[in-house]
């Protein structure tokens, strides 16, 4: 074996699945990733933090018949390889048995190596990213002199590569990068104090929003809640702004995941072919978008997965499986081990001319959501309860700030009374959604 500092990740994936067959597993896989960052934060402008990292990590799946053994280092010594091969192949002779353990169906896998163009790395050091970061907080604290601190500006990137190879004969892998910049700044006038922010990233640092407008962003939404105060508890019209949009996709992964179902753990096991949202409404999925930074060539286990509709004219048409979820319920993998690639919340109702400020006088009079807070959402209930922060609009027009409100629903409910979704469309890199109007849900206040 090669010396750690030589050996690439090519070679060190197929040496380990090579050597856990020889140490008695009937099949393995092996991924090698090696990536390097670095985070730079500005406050008050002085540079508050900067950090370079780099990791080396090997993980390694060894099955026995169905029964299944993983380790992982992160040393690349020779030893250190040996112990954690050994290790996943000693694991497996105990663990249990499992039918539906195993690599994926050698058909399943990967064939098309595309070029994504994943992988734009940084091109500057310390210096630049600094300077990247003071841009930022000096466009916010030009933009309004109401700003009075930050919690500090940030720039971070990362990039690298890896490869997956397991003893199908499977071996590729691809290099990627990201980056981030993110604004927290803090306001203060008469009413006391707010704290908001905005944030981009990419691929490229070039996809990035330009530093200034990052930081006249950043202003702009922290400014516009001073003032905020509750709302009393009422029955109202609510326009989920696009950003908070894209979550509904984030629960729609998480409900139609092949693990929940086979979990019984997710309130739409079972419901493929059902409407669960209006006939005007469609979510697509698409790994193969060039740049995004939801995409990739293949999942987790070497598995393609395709662009497909999760949900066609308002019926779930798929939902997301890894290999050993589909074989728990019957079914075939979709290439999502790992999670769903790009998704995308679309109407065939909506207009060019849907703009946000067409939503707001869409939404009339109501609650104009532009943060959720904490996580309540119970997945086998579909009950709903988050904290919400945003505005309250009269007539189209924004007239006040409103924060510690509650949203309370039931997420079946939610989405099967969706009224219209805007083309203000948000993309996080992720998830793509417009503006999402509901027509009655349950604000509890003072």
């Amino acid at each position: 074996m090669q010396d750690e500092v030589e050996m690439r990740t090519e070679e060190l994936a197929r040496w380990t699945v090579e050597r856990s067959k020889s140490l008695g597993a009937d099949c393995a896989s092996a991924e090698v990733s090696h990536d390097k960052g670095l985070s730079v934060t500005v406050r008050m402008g002085e540079v508050d933090a900067v950090e370079h990292t780099e990791e080396r990590v090997l993980t390694l799946n060894a099955w026995i018949g169905g029964r299944k053994g993983c380790a992982s280092t992160a040393d690349f010594s020779e030893r250190s390889l040996e112990a954690a091969v050994q290790a996943a192949v000693d694991i497996a002779r105990v663990s249990a048995e499992d039918p539906a353990a195993g690599l994926p169906e050698t058909e399943d896998l990967q064939a098309d190596m595309r070029d994504l163009s994943l992988w734009h790395p940084f091109e500057g050091g310390v210096q630049e990213a600094v300077r990247l970061a003071s841009a930022v907080e000096e466009a916010v604290f030009e933009a309004d002199e109401r700003i009075v601190n930050s919690d500090g500006t940030n720039f971070s990137t990362s990039s690298g590569e890896f490869t997956l190879a397991n003893s199908l004969g499977f071996c590729a892998g691809y290099r990627y990068s990201r980056h981030d910049m993110d604004a927290a700044p803090i306001a203060e006038d008469d009413s006391g104090m707010q704290r908001d922010g905005w944030w981009t990233q990419g691929r490229a640092v070039e996809d990035l929003l330009d530093p200034a407008e990052l930081g006249r962003t950043a202003a702009g939404r922290t400014v516009a809640r001073l003032g905020a105060r509750p709302l009393s508890s009422r029955r109202a019209r609510v326009l989920f702004d696009a950003p908070v949009a894209t979550g509904l996709l984030d629960i729609l992964e998480e409900l139609l995941n092949g693990r929940a179902w086979y979990r019984h753990a997710s309130c739409l096991e079972g419901r493929l072919g059902e409407r669960i949202l209006p006939a005007h409404v469609s979510v697509e999925e698409d790994p193969y978008l060039m740049r995004a930074l939801g995409s990739g060539v293949f999942d987790d286990e070497g598995c393609a997965g395709r662009r497909r509709m999760i949900v066609s004219d308002g019926r779930i048409e798929g939902i997301f499986l890894s290999s050993y979820s589909a074989r728990r319920l019957g079914m075939r993998t979709t290439g999502n081990l790992g999670g769903a690639y790009n998704l995308r919340l679309s109407s065939t109702e909506t207009r060019p001319e849907d703009t946000r400020r067409a939503m707001l006088e869409r939404l009339g009079t109501g609650f104009l959501v532009t943060e959720l807070i904490g996580q309540g959402l119970n997945a086998v209930s579909g009950d709903y309860s988050r904290g919400a922060s945003g505005f309250w609009v009269e007539n189209g027009r924004i007239v006040a700030p409103v924060e510690g409100v509650t949203i309370a629903s039931n997420i079946l409910t939610m989405m099967k009374t969706i009224e219209a979704i805007g083309a203000d469309e948000h993309d996080t890199g992720v998830r793509r959604s417009g503006s999402l109007l509901i027509p009655d849900l349950m604000l509890a206040g003072e």
